[in-house]
């Protein structure tokens, strides 16, 4: 994102800052609506902007540990357990993406050309219908969403999921179960489904070549 110049640059004096403070610059950084900052002292970094990294310091004053734990969201949608493994690592609130019309074992036979996964699948314009939503969406910055590679692809209810809510300045963490194809084309499957000020990151492959040590490494360095 590039940097903003800030409406009016306040001394840089000793602020306690609040979520308000926080929502105020996101939005201000985001070009959303937001009430008069003038002579808000969010220049936290003393460069005369209003920028990303001035948010980032600003949530690191508000926000515990803790706090942002409760900032993250854990998505997978999953019909093995596999994709599930990252739960208990993150410790972050969860929710499991199931459709309306819950698949069978009949729907995922892939040698059968008119299997219901199989249509979903050649329908790119399908959006297959989740049975529940996610509370207070709003409140969660990071989601890692996770889900099995079909056809090179994500699932199109991966598709329906992420045009059900406003993703704009959240940061999606993919991760996926395959037998070592990789993501494909999934990334570019998907951003088509999210706002452009949405980050999207590759993230791994939870399959029996991902120890549980690597796992957590990796949520680690994220």
């Amino acid at each position: 994102m590039m940097s903003a110049v800030s409406p009016v640059i306040a001394e840089n004096a000793e602020t306690e800052y609040t979520i308000d403070d926080v929502r105020n610059l996101q939005d201000f950084l985001l070009t959303k609506p937001t009430e008069n900052l003038s002579g808000k002292n969010y220049d936290l970094d003393s460069d005369n902007a209003w920028t990303v990294f001035d948010l980032c310091l600003m949530k690191r004053e508000v926000f515990s540990p803790d706090d942002e734990q409760e900032n993250t969201l854990v998505v997978y949608f999953s019909r093995t357990g596999n994709t599930e493994k990252i739960v208990d690592i993150t410790g972050a609130d969860v929710f499991e993406i199931e459709a309306k019309i819950p698949y069978t074992d009949e729907d995922m036979a892939y040698n059968n050309s008119t299997c219901r996964a199989n249509q979903k699948q050649n329908d790119k314009n399908c959006r297959p219908e989740i049975a529940q939503s996610v509370d207070n969406f709003d409140s969660y910055d990071i989601v890692y969403l996770g889900y099995p590679i079909w056809w090179y692809v994500a699932p199109t209810i991966i598709n329906t999921f992420l045009e059900s809510y406003d993703f704009s300045g959240k940061k999606i963490v993919l991760f996926a179960t395959s037998g070592g194809s990789g993501f494909g084309k999934t990334v570019d499957g998907l951003k088509g489904s999210v706002s452009a000020d949405t980050e999207i990151v590759e993230g791994k492959l939870l399959n029996d070549k991902l120890s549980e040590n690597k796992l957590k490494k990796w949520v680690e360095s994220l």
